[in-house]
């Protein structure tokens, strides 16, 4: 029974080593597992931080093209500046006038000033009172004269 207890015990011995191996293979795996598992939360990051930057790059053209519409705004109404010079057509009263020249298809008209401070082009109309009134914002401008005569260039029809 001596051969069969050494088979045994050989049998015992091999198994022992196989499970010994196992459990090292196990510790390889373990730290495999969590190398990959690092790795992936690397990536995680990586995309999470790729994603952040592309938000702040969609972010970055709108606001680029915000400014370049408020710059062509700009550039338009300087133009538009430049066709109108504040004019006082009684004491203390002002408006925007438009300077006529010889290529000018536009006639002869007044602007509201305070409409001109907020970049808005709003014609004095006038009113059946006498008064050119502003079709935006409601001012009203009386003239000096109820008679007839002229302001400026424009015609007082009283």
């Amino acid at each position: 029974m001596v051969t069969g207890e050494i088979t045994a015990f050989v049998t015992s011995v091999r198994a022992a080593y196989d499970i010994a191996k196992g459990i090292g293979s196990l510790k390889v795996e373990v730290e495999r597992n969590q190398a990959v598992s690092k790795i992936l939360e690397i990536l995680l990051s990586v995309q999470s931080d790729a994603l952040s930057m592309q938000t702040k790059y969609q972010e970055l053209l709108q606001s680029k093209d915000d400014l370049s519409k408020k710059l062509m705004e700009y550039e338009k109404w300087s133009e538009t500046e430049s066709q109108y010079e504040l004019k006082e057509i009684n004491p203390d009263v002002f408006v925007r006038s438009y300077k006529t020249s010889n290529q000018s298809q536009q006639p002869n008209h007044w602007l509201c000033t305070k409409c001109w401070e907020d970049k808005k082009k709003a014609i004095l109309q006038k009113h059946h009172t006498g008064a050119y009134e502003c079709q935006r914002c409601g001012s009203k401008i009386y003239s000096e004269s109820s008679r007839g005569g002229t302001i400026g260039s424009i015609p007082i029809i009283g």
